[in-house]
């Protein structure tokens, strides 16, 4: 990608600089325009270093070609990062008074904004008003976090974390389709069965899929929400999600909202099996000797309340993974089977396969985990409107 990144007069300019960083690290060209008000708080050399191009910041500077139009020409995506109440508004009124507010009247193809500012702010009816201007206009959002603010208080107008506007920027980039209405409950990471006070048994799931699964649901516009047992990734600040640790938990969130959700993907590799009695104290004894039970279904748990919605479910199998997949789905329930092998494990390839009721497979090259969540998250969208983003596939007999 090719991202004409334009940086204005916020306190959290500086934080741009790590959407640089991580853009160039993943091999896309950057180009940086920098307002009057940004340089108040970081500098034309920081940017250059890191994007290791021009900084622009004068619209009559002698140099040639006529900036907006060339770096329109140059770009595939203008991003405002971070996009102040007057650069929101100056677009929406169609103001072109410099560099970056003519660019932004100017550019033809996808621009996203992201919003920092204080609460006060970004909650004023006429920035609100501005933001559903620009939206009808085909302009991008990606909503600012709730936490501390430059002002002290506690609240809605935080600069969201690179790696979340990265992930918005290639959901723009793809053309990934809106989820804007729909509710989604995604589970991930692993949880826990107390062998004493002490040992737990778990597993190997990192909780990466669930992840890219929650974020590109959040990117393309859906109202979304993780439960995550223990996971082997870091959480980005602001993404909504509950923590638990046993399979209990998890099944006593989901009862909670599941009445208010449009779809549940159980991405989380919760415990099969459990002590049958678990140790009151910890043991010290050289042997030790364990007797598993099966643990409790979560999705047979919820079956009952499943209704219209539409419930994916997710098998690792290192073997008959397709046949396995079907015995699930009928013991189950589910509208979707993702399978895929213990070799994912951890790792940031899928090569997951996804068997869609009655007996539909949609085969996959194997591929990054945010393209695999997309391409699950493009299932659930088809079932939850009817219309089918893969007519040509065929159906298995």
């Amino acid at each position: 990608m090719k991202i004409v990144l334009g940086i204005t007069g916020s306190i959290a300019a500086y934080k741009a600089l790590d959407l640089t960083r991580l853009l160039v690290k993943n091999g896309h060209e950057v180009k940086i325009i920098m307002t009057s008000a940004a340089l108040n708080f970081v500098t034309p050399l920081s940017g250059q270093t890191l994007s290791k191009n021009e900084i622009y910041i004068d619209q009559f500077a002698l140099t040639r070609g006529i900036k907006h139009l060339a770096l329109a020409e140059w770009g595939d995506l203008l991003v405002i990062a971070p996009a102040t109440a007057n650069a929101i508004g100056k677009t929406a009124a169609g103001i072109g008074d410099d560099l970056l507010s003519t660019i932004l009247i100017s550019f033809p193809k996808p621009i996203l904004f992201v919003p920092a500012m204080d609460e006060g702010m970004w909650d004023n009816p006429r920035v609100k008003e501005n933001v559903r201007t620009l939206m009808a206009d085909r302009c991008h959002f990606l909503s600012p976090i709730s936490g501390p603010l430059a002002s002290g208080k506690i609240g809605k107008g935080r600069f969201p974390p690179a790696e979340i506007i990265y992930r918005k920027i290639r959901a723009v980039h793809e053309s990934r389709s809106s989820l804007d209405g729909y509710k989604f409950l995604i589970t991930g990471g692993r949880t826990e069965a107390d062998l004493d006070p002490v040992r737990v048994l778990s597993n190997r799931s990192s909780g990466r899929m669930a992840l890219e699964l929650l974020s590109a649901a959040l990117c393309r516009g859906a109202d979304a929400r993780g439960v995550f047992g223990e996971v082997g990734v870091a959480i980005p600040e602001g993404l909504p999600f509950d923590r638990v640790r046993t399979n209990k938990e998890m099944l006593d969130i989901l009862k909670h909202d599941i009445d208010r959700t449009d779809c549940l993907i159980m991405a989380a590799a919760v415990n099969d099996y459990e002590p049958e009695t678990p140790a009151p104290i910890k043991s010290h004894l050289p042997k030790f000797k364990l007797v598993l039970k099966k643990s409790a279904d979560i999705l047979k748990a919820l079956s009952s309340r499943k209704g219209k919605k539409i419930f994916v479910g997710f098998s690792l199998e290192d073997r008959n993974g397709l046949d396995r997949a079907r015995a699930k789905m009928k013991d189950k329930g589910v509208d979707l089977i993702v399978f895929n092998s213990p070799l994912t494990l951890g790792g940031d390839i899928s090569d997951a396969q996804v068997l869609e009721r009655p007996g539909r497979i949609h085969k996959f090259e194997a591929s990054d985990k945010w393209t695999m969540a997309n391409r699950i998250l493009d299932i659930c969208r088809s079932r939850l409107t009817g219309k089918d983003p893969e007519p040509k596939k065929k159906r298995i007999r």
